[in-house]
C-alpha cells in the first residue's frame, strides 16, 4: 500500500532475476530463476527442489524445464534440450514418479555429431567482463581456425546456451563460432545495460572487437580468416566492424 520494499527474498550479485515460480495449488513461492552461463534456480520450497532434482537425475545431461502443469500440480509436461540437441517432450506423473517420453523434437539429428557450446568470458579494453559462448568444430584442434563472430540482435537482448542450428551448421563446416553478450546485453544488471547508452559503434563495438582479438591472442583464431555476421543490431555491428576495424575481418554478412 505504501510502495515500500518490505523484505529482500533473494538477490544475485551479477544477474537480473528473470522469473518467479509459484505454486497456485499450495499457495507458496517456489523459486526464482535467472540466466548466468545457463539457467539457474534458487528454491524457497523444498518440495519443488526435490521434484526438480529427481527429474534431473532421471534425465541427465540435458536442461529440464516444466512446459505445462495441471491444476492439481501432480502431472507435468516436461521439455528437455542441450547445446547439442533440441531435446524431447516427456510426461511426468508426480505420484507414481513415472517419466514417459512423448516425442523427440528432432530425432533425425545425432547429438554425438553436434559441437559443444562452451561458456567463455574475457575483459573489455575498459575493464568490463564480457560473457559469451564459443563453439568449436568437432575433431579439430582449437588452433588457427577460421572464425565467425556471430552478433545477436536487439541490442537489448542476449545469447543463451542451448541448441542453435545456425551455429551448429557453421561449426559443422569447420568454423569456430564466437557469440558475445556485449555491454547492453540484458540480464547482467542495470549498470552493464546502462553502459551501452549512446555507445552504438563505440564501446559496444569495442566489446565485439575485443572478443575477436581475444580469440587471436588465445591462438584459436587465424587472424586472416575472421568473419563478422549478424542480423538486426548484429547487422549494424557487422557493418560497423567492417567500417571501423577493416583489418580485423576478412569479410562480413549483414
Amino acid at each position: 500500500a505504501e510502495g515500500k520494499e518490505i523484505e529482500e527474498l533473494y538477490i544475485d550479485e551479477h544477474n537480473d532475476i528473470s522469473g518467479v515460480g509459484r505454486s497456485k495449488q499450495r499457495k507458496v513461492l517456489t523459486a526464482v530463476y535467472w540466466y548466468g552461463d545457463k539457467l539457474k534456480r534458487h528454491y524457497f520450497d523444498s518440495e519443488s527442489k526435490s521434484t526438480m532434482e529427481f527429474l534431473e537425475s532421471k534425465l541427465p545431461g540435458v536442461e529440464v524445464r516444466v512446459a505445462s502443469i495441471n491444476r492439481a500440480e501432480d502431472k507435468m509436461i516436461l521439455r528437455t534440450f542441450s547445446d547439442r540437441t533440441k531435446g524431447a517432450y516427456y510426461f511426468f506423473n508426480k505420484k507414481t514418479k513415472d517419466v514417459k517420453l512423448i516425442q523427440e523434437v528432432s530425432p533425425w539429428l545425432n547429438a554425438n555429431n553436434m559441437a559443444d557450446m562452451k561458456p567463455i568470458k574475457y575483459k573489455s579494453r575498459d575493464g568490463l567482463t564480457i560473457h559469451g559462448y564459443l563453439t568449436l568444430p568437432k575433431g579439430v584442434e582449437a588452433k588457427n581456425l577460421p572464425v565467425v563472430v556471430n552478433i545477436h540482435g536487439g541490442p537489448w537482448a542476449r545469447d543463451h546456451w542451448g541448441f542453435n542450428p545456425e551455429v551448429q551448421f557453421l561449426a559443422n563446416r569447420g568454423y569456430a563460432v564466437l557469440q558475445m553478450n556485449f555491454r547492453g546485453s540484458t540480464s547482467y544488471g542495470r549498470a552493464f545495460w546502462e553502459a551501452s547508452f549512446k555507445q552504438w559503434g563505440q564501446a559496444m563495438q569495442n566489446d565485439v572487437s575485443d572478443g575477436a582479438q581475444w580469440l587471436i591472442d588465445q591462438g584459436i583464431a587465424d587472424p586472416d580468416r575472421i568473419a563478422i555476421y549478424g542480423g538486426s543490431y548484429g547487422g549494424y555491428a557487422t557493418l560497423a566492424g567492417l567500417t571501423y576495424t577493416p583489418d580485423l575481418y576478412c569479410c562480413g554478412v549483414d
